[in-house]
């Protein structure tokens, strides 16, 4: 198993941070408001990154409305005992893979009306704990299975106003826990690639609140179709993904083809050369035939005729 350079980094980060060196006190930010009950308040404050100096024992982070557009690695590994994040609002572009470490207990994250496009495989997978993923109003154009599970607690997911035109096979069946699913404000495109979202979706409508609203804008034949009244009909033309065995015998046939090809060749090559080889024959013992007649004159005279003893020729023909 490979492991990226930051593996190897993030212990010493935290290592030589401020917030790590013994003895220091943990104070509360002066851009925030900490309250006795665990709760610190960092909300548009126009942080550029997490304050490090909060105390571990925190358990509801506010710090939405900030200037925070990259979250580095290990951004909260100071913060075992936090319960829920918010950081909505933020210009987010970019979140490191490692970003949400030591979020082991976390059970609601708020990541909406930021500019994500893209999520790396693997970033919520520390997230065990968690019930609640706000992705709302990003700029997501699709969905793979490794970017957002497995998430065995997840029970809310809103996906809702981003630039989701299809979702990757397997992506909903990594989040066996799902209670509630908000797509709406989404360009689906009902071609093949959105099939395993409308076949989830036959037996999850109930997930989904408003399932009937959700339209098509392509292709034409179903633009502003809700999603929910396609049949499996429009389906029929894709095609399915292959199967292990499928490749196993597409394989032994593509060989099989090819050697039945070559010996196909060397047969029809063989049978041409005989061919030839024989009309070759033919004509040569045709010349040797033409030319033992002896050229004589006169024949129409009996009295000018003379036996000829031709030459025995073989040929075989």
């Amino acid at each position: 198993m490979t492991f990226s350079f930051s593996f190897f980094l993030l212990p010493l980060v935290l290592i030589l941070s401020p917030s790590s060196t013994p003895g220091s006190p943990w104070n509360c930010p002066s851009e925030c408001i900490c309250r006795q009950d665990g709760q610190v308040n960092c909300s548009g404050r126009e942080l550029h990154s997490v304050p490090r100096t909060l105390d571990p024992s925190v358990q509801v982070l506010l710090l939405d409305h900030n200037r925070m557009d990259f979250l580095p690695p290990g951004a909260f590994t100071f913060l075992p005992r936090l319960l829920s994040l918010e950081l909505q609002d933020n210009g987010l572009q970019r979140i490191h893979v490692h970003a949400f470490w030591g979020l082991g207990v976390l059970k609601s994250l708020d990541l909406s009306a930021n500019a994500l496009q893209a999520l790396e495989p693997g970033t919520f997978q520390p997230l065990q704990a968690l019930h609640t993923l706000s992705l709302a109003g990003n700029r997501l154009m699709r969905l793979e299975p490794t970017w957002l599970g497995p998430l065995p607690l997840l029970q809310n997911l809103n996906l809702q106003d981003n630039l989701l035109s299809s979702m990757g096979s397997g992506v909903l069946d990594r989040l066996p826990a799902l209670h509630g699913l908000n797509l709406h404000g989404n360009p689906w495109v009902c071609d093949c690639t959105i099939s395993s979202l409308w076949l989830w979706l036959r037996s999850h409508k109930h997930l989904v609140p408003g399932a009937e609203a959700l339209l098509c804008v392509s292709p034409d034949r179903l633009t502003l179709r809700p999603m929910a009244a396609i049949t499996e009909a429009s389906f029929n033309y894709c095609t399915h993904p292959l199967t292990t065995w499928d490749l196993v015998v597409i394989t032994m046939l593509g060989s099989l083809s090819f050697l039945a090809s070559l010996a196909g060749c060397f047969i029809f090559g063989s049978l041409v050369t005989a061919f030839q080889a024989r009309r070759k024959n033919r004509s040569v013992c045709y010349h040797q035939v033409k030319r033992s007649i002896p050229q004589t004159l006169g024949l129409d005279d009996p009295s000018k005729n003379t036996t000829t003893n031709f030459p025995t020729l073989s040929c075989s023909l």
